[in-house]
């Protein structure tokens, strides 16, 4: 089992070199999204939007709100960030991701996104849309979207992978892509903005705030602007921004 999960790390790191720029990071992103934890066992933190003014300057598009993270805290996961000491995320860890990614797509059950939203990508969940967390189902792509084709029959597996429907938690998602580009099952998966359950109902993973924010967040998002979020501890940003090209500490 320990030369395994050596093995799995290894692998983890060299790809994560191989994968990153490290002269560049968030320097292409012109809006970005800062998670800050007080720490690493924190299940609490604050979110706020960034976006580039003309000049190339980060300017805040106001101030912090609350965040729920995973009831375990912060471990490194698999982005655009170059490789660091300390905790991997794995599934099943109940641990956001910690470092720098790409925000993906949209998902909710609505027929469009909310109103006065920029036409940041956009996909309308339905009973044949499933989410692959099994990496048995080695033809399809793990940690990522699977829509049935029109006619074809539900697969033996479908009880187990499709995506829920009716459940307030979910009405909004949007993608963080931890573990999304070259995905290794080892790593976790379904990792999302999403709307709370509760004041303090701490996740498996993914970060969640009341609908009101959450709609903020996807009315931000703009088509073109490569947005990206990180999210840290509040040490390691301190220890960071400069070299990943993130606003200056507040």
């Amino acid at each position: 089992m320990y030369r395994s999960m050596a093995v799995f790390f290894v692998t983890l790191i060299l790809t994560g070199l191989a994968r990153a720029d490290d002269s560049r990071l968030a320097l292409d992103a012109k809006q970005i999204v800062v998670c800050l934890a007080p720490d690493a066992s924190a299940s609490e933190g604050t979110l706020q939007l960034f976006h580039r003014d003309d000049a190339g300057q980060w300017q805040s598009d106001g101030k912090p709100w609350p965040v729920l993270f995973g009831k375990g805290g912060l471990a490194w996961g698999r982005g655009l960030h170059p490789p660091q000491p300390g905790p991997q995320k794995t599934g099943g860890d109940h641990r956001n991701p910690a470092g720098l990614f790409k925000i993906g797509f949209v998902m909710g059950y609505a027929p469009k996104l909310p109103d006065g939203s920029q036409g940041w990508p956009y996909h309308q969940v339905t009973d044949r849309d499933a989410w692959i967390d099994d990496a048995r189902l080695s033809e399809l792509t793990y940690n990522h979207l699977y829509t049935l084709p029109p006619g074809a029959p539900l697969p033996p597996w479908w009880e187990a992978e499709h995506m829920h429907l009716d459940d307030p938690a979910y009405e909004w998602l949007v993608l963080i892509e931890h573990n999304y580009d070259d995905p290794v099952p080892e790593a976790g998966n379904e990792i999302f903005f999403h709307v709370r359950r509760g004041e303090h109902y701490r996740t498996a993973g993914c970060t969640t705030m009341d609908l009101d924010h959450l709609e903020r967040l996807i009315k931000w998002l703009k088509p073109g602007s490569n947005a990206m979020v990180t999210e840290l501890t509040r040490a390691d940003y301190a220890r960071l921004w400069k070299d990943w090209h993130l606003p200056p500490p507040r």
